[in-house]
């Protein structure tokens, strides 16, 4: 009796043979799944049974562990990891060091049911005189990564790169537009002041020129003060709208140095799994597009933002990352063309950056 499919909200993984380092890297992978959720379990002694397992015969106990874990799930669906394919296995085997590209059509593979062959149904012989008619060619699979419609912005031009500039420098500054104060910036104390409405900051924003001066200050312009991060920040936000900072690519890698005070900064779409994401790894747009599913606009603004405080780390001649060649399988799903071994996706580089299984 064939296993009926589980639910592609919560699908159980029973790990065999594997030890502390090699869980915590599946734990990884199925974190970063987003389409199917992947539960870890290190033994069957549980309220929900597994759903299929993964068997690592290179373990100290070897195929001791195979037939061990057979004994106690006859018919539970398995897949083998190993180093070395064995001639005979007696389930699917995964090479390691396990991609990612690999594990989870494997893992879809093994919770389907097999396919049952058909057979082409008998049709009469065509007389000679009637010509065969060639096959028509099968349209060409739509790609799994469409490309990323990006607009960009100098965020060196106008409000967002005269105030930039300034808090750079140590001594206290004030910015003036058409001759009239509009920001007073105290870089050393991390301090400014807006001297004139927001909604007429916002406007100045969307300038690409505006005629802006800058003088020397005093200590001080006033007693309300507020953050010079977060005024950098806001302005960043009002300029970018929605774009993505001049020089970088859809395929630039990129990087946060430090979590923004997001406490204290202009509340943005998805900011803390963005920087979730970015503080730890390096990323492109299109992987973080991909991963996350945010909306481009929201990730171009946060990274604008992050920018204009000088947080986000890129260069536009290192090498580009490569992304995952196809979306995640869904149970019940049709089989999709096999990947290609050699491609490398994101998530494979992750997991081979901590260690190889």
């Amino acid at each position: 009796m064939p296993r009926p499919t589980p639910p592609a909200s919560d699908i159980a993984v029973l790990a065999v043979g594997m030890d502390d380092r090699k869980l915590t890297l599946l734990r990884m992978a199925f974190r970063l799944h987003h389409s199917i959720r992947y539960r870890l379990l290190e033994s069957s002694s549980g309220e929900h049974p597994p759903d299929l397992a993964i068997v690592d015969i290179d373990s100290p106990i070897g195929w001791q562990a195979w037939e061990e874990f057979r004994l106690r799930h006859p018919e539970l669906p398995a897949l083998i990891v190993a180093s070395t394919p064995p001639e005979h296995a007696p389930a699917p085997t995964l090479t390691k060091p396990l991609r990612v590209e690999s594990l989870f059509p494997q893992l879809q593979a093994a919770l389907g049911p097999a396919p049952i062959p058909t057979r082409a149904p008998a049709t009469d012989p065509l007389p000679a005189s009637t010509p065969r008619s060639e096959p028509a060619a099968a349209p060409a699979p739509p790609s799994s990564m469409p490309p990323i419609s990006i607009a960009r912005f100098d965020p060196r031009r106008g409000l967002l790169g005269a105030t930039t500039r300034l808090a750079r420098q140590p001594r206290p500054a004030l910015l003036l537009v058409d001759g009239r104060p509009l920001l007073w910036l105290r870089p050393d104390r991390a301090q400014a002041q807006c001297l004139q409405p927001a909604e007429q900051l916002r406007e100045l924003c969307r300038q690409d020129a505006p005629a802006l001066q800058a003088q020397a200050a005093g200590a001080s312009a006033g007693v309300v003060t507020q953050p010079l991060p977060a005024l950098l920040w806001q302005l960043a936000i009002w300029s970018s709208q929605g774009r993505l900072p001049a020089g970088i690519g859809a395929d630039t890698p990129l990087r946060l140095r430090q979590w923004p005070n997001l406490t204290r900064l202009e509340a943005l779409p998805d900011a803390t799994r963005l920087s979730a994401l970015l503080t730890k790894t390096p990323a492109t747009l299109r992987i973080i597009i991909r991963l996350l599913r945010v909306d481009p606009e929201h990730a171009c603004t946060f990274l604008a933002a992050a920018h204009a405080l000088g947080l986000l780390d890129w260069r536009s001649d290192a090498p580009p990352l490569k992304v995952i060649s196809s979306a995640p399988v869904r149970p019940g799903s049709t089989p999709t063309a096999p990947l290609r071994p050699d491609g490398a996706g994101f998530l494979s580089r992750l997991l081979q950056k901590v260690t190889r299984l």
